[in-house]
């Protein structure tokens, strides 16, 4: 008997890793697109998603990539982001961003560049004009992202993440990437809405 419920004890607790790592992989993939290093860590609370603009988005997604949306799938996504999960990011979820707390916070140098934990000596110094450009920017002006967490189907193999880097200047906007899990990695499988400031 105690075997056995060790057996289930440890298969739960493999299962759990695994569930672990695929989110991490998610969360990567997403915010790997977007190029930005500076994340905020409040993530967006309040989804551009809405039942009735479902077919907006189904022929947005395919006028770009000439895809077909599951409609089932998407209706699913949209009713599971009015619940979506608002917990502040936590640095060991996003080991490659530094994390503020404001548009306004002055990124320590010493601190991000732990976090990050370079070693090769060309990355420690692009990094360290990142952080110095970072902080002598005006506030407003700040390359600040801000991401969502991930919003899954029924399924949990399709999910959206909605991101945003409105600051002024040219290239700020947003908007709202599918991701398909597939061949046990996330993969992009397009954007379903985007916008400019």
């Amino acid at each position: 008997m105690k075997i056995q419920a060790f057996c289930f004890l440890f298969s739960i607790l493999i299962k759990c890793q695994a569930q672990i790592r695929q989110y991490q992989n998610l969360l990567d993939t997403a915010f790997a697109k977007q190029g930005g290093i500076f994340v905020h860590s409040k993530p967006i609370k309040d989804l551009r998603l809405d039942p009735d603009d479902m077919w907006q988005y189904h022929d947005f997604h395919g006028d770009y990539t000439g895809g077909d949306l599951d409609t089932v799938m998407l209706l699913q996504i949209i009713k599971n982001s009015k619940t979506i999960d608002t917990t502040d990011w936590r640095d060991k979820e996003l080991p490659k961003y530094v994390l503020v707390n404001s548009r306004g916070e002055t990124v320590l140098k010493k601190h991000a560049l732990k976090k990050l934990a370079f070693t090769d000596k060309e990355r420690i110094k692009f990094y360290k004009k990142q952080i110095n450009q970072f902080n002598l920017t005006d506030t407003y002006h700040r390359n600040l992202y801000y991401f969502s967490r991930p919003v899954f189907d029924n399924s949990q193999t399709y999910a959206i993440v909605q991101w945003d880097n409105g600051h002024s200047g040219l290239g700020d906007g947003g908007g709202i990437v599918l991701y398909h899990f597939q061949d046990d990695i996330w993969k992009e499988v397009g954007t379903i809405m985007n916008w400019k400031y």
